[in-house]
């Protein structure tokens, strides 16, 4: 019984601390107050509680920054990106950060009914191209919508056209 008390004491003083030395996220005060003191109701969706800049919301690829080099598909907890990658002849360009681009990616598919906005894809990425958008408000009638796809449309060819016999 005394170890158990003894426990119990550590695991409620390491929360006290870790309360005590947690920031603070300031809310914007009057925002949505009545003039005379009371809290009103917003009208969602026409208007939005504003959001915090630390929070984890939808995902977003920008596919032309992206190297491919799956870091984010695999430390995904519930593997909710789907990455194919081809890999090109030469380099196609750089990314915004200056990374040579190898690969094409004809699918980079993001499915947010598993998502679990843990956000450790955003923090392992190279060039930065994964990022959490403010966005929280998009409600679909079925599931399949939620699987958002930001893979390159058309796939750029390496092959001649007219069979490789040459012009």
């Amino acid at each position: 019984m005394h170890s158990l008390l003894q426990g119990l004491w550590l695991a409620v003083r390491h929360a006290w601390r870790g309360l005590r030395h947690r920031p603070r996220v300031p809310f914007q005060a009057g925002a949505f107050d009545r003039k005379d003191g009371g809290a009103i109701t917003i009208t969602y969706p026409h208007q939005r509680l504003p959001v915090p800049e630390n929070g984890h919301y939808r995902l977003h690829v920008a596919i032309e920054d992206c190297i491919g080099c799956d870091l984010c598909a695999r430390i995904c907890p519930v593997n909710c990106i789907t990455i194919h990658k081809e890999k090109a002849d030469s380099v196609q360009g750089h990314t915004a950060s200056g990374h040579p681009r190898r690969f094409h990616l004809p699918r980079f598919d993001i499915d947010h009914a598993l998502c679990c906005f843990c956000g450790l894809c955003t923090v392992v990425c190279p060039t930065e191209c994964l990022t959490m958008q403010p966005d929280y408000g998009y409600v679909t009638e079925h599931r399949s919508e939620l699987v958002h796809r930001f893979g390159e449309r058309e796939r750029v060819s390496a092959e001649p056209t007219d069979g490789g016999r040459g012009a």
